[in-house]
């Protein structure tokens, strides 16, 4: 049948069918599966994490480990710091007193290796002449004893250029004896160390002895030729 509005006013609108309603047991689902993803992602940011953590961590180990060894090596580089500087002390102190070292102290030393080897040669002065040169004043029981101390002087390297000026005889005192005056070199221990060594008490006179000639007016022999007459 159709109905005919007659008043002319609208009718109400007609509601339209509603679904059903949304069960409880759908949104426990909902809020459940929303759970197990929010768990999801903050477990994945968990672990992520601990893995940076446990990371930074080893690292840390490996530095401690690292400091150790590194402060192992500073103690020992502080005892090889401090042997090294006790070693340039000793090499300064030694290098010092080699260099403080006074000069006749080597020199008389080398002069009494060579006298202590004759008997009868005995040194009046040692005197530094013209040129460092080194005078030598004494007297000699023998000729052949004058001449031994000559080659002892010339062979035992620390000796150089010898020259004998003046040699003659003196009887004094009732007491034959022959006097000399000698200028030579000293040279410096280690000049001295490549030298060769002195001749033994057995060895040959390496010089000829100058043969004693009959005493002057005034018991002096004349020098020998090459050599200069000096007045004592």
């Amino acid at each position: 049948m159709i109905k005919i509005n007659l008043l002319g006013v609208a009718p109400p609108p007609t509601k339209a069918a509603a679904g059903p309603p949304a069960t409880r047991a759908f949104q426990v689902v909902t809020f459940i599966g929303a759970l197990i993803v929010s768990f999801a992602i903050v477990g994945v940011i968990y672990k992520i994490w601990t893995n940076q953590i446990a990371e930074l961590d080893k690292r840390f180990n490996q530095e401690k480990i690292r400091q150790t060894e590194l402060e192992v090596v500073r103690s020992q580089n502080a005892k090889y710091q401090q042997r090294l500087s006790d070693l340039e002390t000793r090499i300064n102190t030694i290098q010092a007193l080699q260099s403080s070292r006074v000069g006749p102290v080597e020199l008389m030393s080398a002069l009494g290796n060579v006298v202590n080897r004759i008997n009868d040669v005995y040194l009046y002065t040692a005197n530094t002449g013209a040129g460092d040169r080194l005078e030598l004043k004494g007297q000699s029981g023998t000729v052949n004893s004058m001449a031994n101390f000559l080659a002892y002087l010339k062979n035992s390297g620390a000796f150089d250029d010898i020259r004998l000026e003046q040699f003659y005889q003196d009887d004094q005192f009732n007491r034959l004896a022959y006097k000399f005056t000698l200028n030579c070199q000293f040279k410096s221990p280690s000049a001295a160390a490549g030298g060769a060594a002195p001749p033994g008490p057995n060895a040959a006179t390496p010089v000829s002895a100058p043969r004693a000639q009959p005493a002057g007016p005034h018991g002096a022999l004349p020098p020998a030729p090459g050599t200069q007459r000096r007045t004592m």
